[in-house]
């Protein structure tokens, strides 16, 4: 029987692969970049896209593409429950965090979280204010 492409890695190729991407996704944030792709990241580092692929799947339980709607989420959460952008569409925001449009966004928002940014932002803000008026013993403030 054929062993999977991630089994026939060597740990050596493993480690560099999830080195690059966590260079690239999560210090370099390059998720916010709109139109990312695997292929972009795997020619800029010398690496397959095969690597690529078995490492998101086997280590972040995802595909590329599904990894990085995901970090474009959460950014996307922490933007909407920010009062520092309030002010800021939804559908900004969406593409400041690197979706390429709103429907892209509102999709992967209703997968992930079962709602709109516009019903997360409402919910959060909501409950930032109340969280806000209260102290430490609880005691609302007026």
């Amino acid at each position: 029987m054929e062993r999977k492409y991630h089994e026939r890695l060597s740990q050596a190729r493993i480690d560099r692969v999830c080195q690059i991407l966590y260079g690239e996704l999560f210090q370099q944030e390059a998720f916010l970049q709109q139109g990312l792709t695997a292929r972009m990241v795997a020619e800029r580092n010398g690496i397959t896209l095969q690597d690529i692929s078995a490492v998101c799947s086997e280590y972040f339980g995802d595909n590329f593409p599904m990894l990085l709607q995901r970090l474009r989420v959460k950014r996307v959460c922490r933007l909407l429950s920010s009062k520092e952008y309030e002010r800021v569409s939804c559908e900004n925001i969406g593409l400041r965090c690197g979706f390429s449009s709103r429907q892209s966004l509102h999709n992967a928002f209703r997968r992930q979280k079962g709602m709109t940014p516009e019903e997360y932002r409402k919910q959060n803000l909501n409950n930032n204010e109340k969280n806000s008026n209260t102290n430490d013993s609880g005691t609302v403030y007026g």
